[in-house]
């Protein structure tokens, strides 16, 4: 590695910055306890290049980050007549419904399948365990699958 990028790197070459699977962020190995900061990094400053990898932009600089699933995860949501808004653990808002459609995927640790959502530009996010479970008492089953409506879409939760 040339000087100036052992500068994003670790010892042992991974990327100094790291959003782990709960969603906290680190930087070098310690955790980035201002919640001000990691939302401004993840607000102005994370992408996604085509590549699928992440990277803090600034005017002057590019650093890579280590992502163990998503950058995001669901911790809240409200409800409005038939709209659900999603909030993030960085404090955005997704509206779930045809532009923001939940898909299920596998999770990295387990490999179960669980909701995931698009909150921009190519960025994802998690439905965290307690958002699930809430999700699961709201649905209805209908032909093996438990499903949410919002946004005059039907979202699948998983099946039965």
């Amino acid at each position: 590695m040339s000087t100036e990028k052992s500068a994003f790197y670790d010892n042992d070459g991974r990327p100094l910055f790291r959003i782990a699977y709960d969603g906290r962020w680190f930087h070098d190995g310690a955790e980035i306890r201002r919640a001000a900061l990691s939302r401004l990094f993840s607000d102005r400053a994370l992408k996604m290049d085509d590549k699928g990898r992440y990277w803090l932009r600034t005017p002057f600089e590019k650093y890579p980050v280590e992502v163990e699933d998503v950058p995001f995860l669901i911790v809240g949501y409200d409800i409005q007549g038939d709209v659900i808004t999603l909030i993030t653990n960085m404090g955005d808002h997704v509206v779930m419904g045809a532009d923001h459609p939940l898909e299920l995927r596998p999770e990295p640790l387990a490999g179960a399948i669980v909701p995931y959502i698009m909150v921009r530009d190519g960025l994802m996010a998690r439905l965290d365990r307690a958002v699930y479970y809430a999700f699961v008492d709201l649905a209805v089953e209908r032909d093996g699958q438990l499903m949410i409506r919002s946004g005059g879409v039907d979202h699948v939760l998983g099946s039965i």
